[in-house]
């Protein structure tokens, strides 16, 4: 038997070990958001030259570089770094300070903002929903395309020639996994890849992303209203609230694609 001296020693290693771990953590948080912030911080600067003198006066005088980094920096924490695909700190902070621009003048249209956080999100369907689709689909030899249709063909043209995955298509995909719909060769095979990759089946399937995923796009503001450059301050607030929920709520689409690929939770 165990004696308690040796049982007493073997918690205390498994304590001190714990308060090591929660160090070396602290360590590494403190030196991510170091970097976030100063990332943004040189996204900024450049940013911030090319605006008329009355609004960079007014964009330093309040400070909104410093605001616009922590405010990054606290939301997304270590998945920003550990996570996200190059480009993804770039596109977040430009669509920040076009916002931020369209607030200061009503005449500014919400095109630059949304635009730049569709950047963003079609970073991260590239990356982490698409990359390792097209990777199963050829190991599957399903890379032949067998049925007119336009969600096929878009599939067949993603697997075999580096299309990206639209927004809409990707909606339309999980509309018919979710309800259950009639799915040709390729569908059932993303089918079949998602069920292989659980974790982020479970957030592309929940149901509160794929509601959010829903009220995005019949906004419309992704596809119809961005290409005519026709996206109102209202429609743009709506857009961004559902995509990064204002950094406040963590049910937001970016945050939920970046925490699916996370090795921390």
């Amino acid at each position: 038997m165990v004696s308690n001296n040796k049982k007493n020693q073997d918690i205390n290693a498994l304590i001190e070990e714990n308060n090591q771990l929660k160090k070396k953590l602290e360590v590494a948080k403190a030196w991510m958001e170091r970097e976030v912030k100063s990332q943004v911080h040189k996204v900024a600067k450049r940013k911030v030259w090319k605006m008329t003198e009355d609004l960079k006066h007014e964009f330093l005088n309040e400070n909104i570089e410093e605001v616009i980094s922590k405010r990054i920096a606290d939301y997304f924490w270590e998945l920003l770094l550990l996570n996200a695909p190059q480009g993804t700190v770039e596109a977040i902070t430009t669509s920040e300070i076009n916002f931020y621009n369209m607030q200061k003048n009503p005449t500014i249209d919400g095109f630059s903002v949304i635009s730049w956080y569709h950047k963003t999100l079609d970073l991260f369907i590239e990356n982490f929903i698409v990359k390792q689709f097209r990777k199963y689909a050829k190991k599957q030899k399903q890379t032949i395309l067998r049925t007119n249709d336009p969600l096929e063909k878009s599939l067949n043209l993603v697997v075999n020639k580096w299309y990206i995955l639209s927004t809409g298509r990707l909606y339309w995909l999980l509309r018919l996994l979710k309800e259950d719909g009639q799915l040709n060769d390729y569908s059932m095979c993303f089918r079949d890849y998602l069920n292989k990759y659980v974790d982020l089946k479970d957030v592309l399937l929940s149901d509160n992303f794929f509601d959010n995923f829903t009220k995005l796009n019949k906004s419309e503001v992704l596809w119809s209203k961005r290409h005519k450059w026709s996206i109102t301050k209202d429609e743009t607030i709506l857009a961004r609230d559902i995509l990064i929920w204002n950094f406040k709520n963590q049910d937001s689409i970016l945050y939920k694609l970046l925490e699916s690929q996370s090795v921390i939770f």
